[in-house]
């Protein structure tokens, strides 16, 4: 093409550019969207959430108590997850910064969930991973 200003690799590049532009357009008109994720069902009867835990089934927990407000989740792949998400108010500002927000996983095999991960601060937090059980592991060893 001569006299035009236009290369043969420019005509190229630019239907290039077109055919992606067209694909990526295209590319979410399928009409298959998937069905939004349902969530957890909630309890806040810690049986009945060891129950579901047990059973490796969704399932979520909040529960307040003497040490402070901790959530508790557990799924259909046998993961647990317990999260402190505040400290009582008579507690610390430095044990709140330590400990606040924090959470620790734990995997588990169906019928073989620790209960004493809901009943307790620390028990059952051997076989879990995470900064809540890291942080509280430092706590007992300091304490002894």
């Amino acid at each position: 093409m001569t006299g035009t200003g236009i290369t043969g690799r420019a005509v190229v590049s630019a239907a290039a550019l077109a055919g992606i532009v067209l694909l990526l357009a295209c590319a979410g008109c399928t009409g298959q969207n998937p069905a939004p994720a349902q969530p957890a069902p909630t309890t806040t009867d810690p049986a009945a959430f060891i129950a579901a835990a047990q059973d490796c089934r969704d399932m979520n927990m909040t529960l307040t108590g003497p040490v402070g407000t901790f959530t508790y989740s557990s799924t259909s792949g046998c993961v647990f997850i317990k999260t402190l998400d505040r400290l009582n108010a008579s507690e610390a500002a430095g044990m709140k910064a330590m400990l606040e927000g924090k959470n620790m996983t734990c995997s588990y095999s169906k019928g073989n969930f620790d209960p004493r991960l809901v009943t307790s601060l620390v028990g059952g937090m051997e076989y879990c991973n995470g900064g809540l059980k890291d942080k509280l592991a430092e706590l007992i060893v300091f304490t002894r």
